[in-house]
């Protein structure tokens, strides 16, 4: 898969998992929410370093908010993803991407089990809403 491939399926997956936490309240028998992005990059391997000096602060604002960045040297890719709320940087090994990659599958097979199941109270509920009795 190439990076940009990689990076658009990470955004698209930040995306999902973004309007699952601004959507609706979980009803009584929803499954857990969402962890947040910084404790799901922190499960997965990412390391978190406070931007602590101009140079690093300056460098936080200017990344794109809630989207992974590569960086490659001599071989090697780094992950950054940025948190501007706590002037932190996560960063984070192929390894890493791997297992945050596998994190958010994980989180967008509970989201598609969660749009399925049906909550045999929703017509009481929301049928007047709809047009209906």
């Amino acid at each position: 898969m190439t990076t940009q491939k990689r990076r658009m399926s990470f955004i698209l997956l930040v995306g999902i998992i973004g309007l699952s936490l601004v959507g609706c309240a979980a009803g009584p028998g929803a499954t857990a929410q969402p962890r947040s992005m910084p404790g799901m990059l922190q499960a997965a391997g990412f390391k978190p370093y406070t931007a602590d000096t101009p140079q690093r602060l300056a460098y936080l604002k200017s990344c794109p908010k809630d989207v992974l960045v590569t960086h490659e040297r001599r071989g090697q890719v780094c992950y950054a993803f940025t948190d501007a709320a706590t002037n932190t940087v996560y960063l984070g090994d192929s390894a890493a991407y791997g297992r945050l990659q596998d994190e958010l599958d994980a989180q967008e097979q509970k989201i598609r089990t969660q749009i399925q199941e049906s909550n045999p109270e929703f017509w009481s509920m929301w049928e007047d809403l709809q047009g209906g009795g």
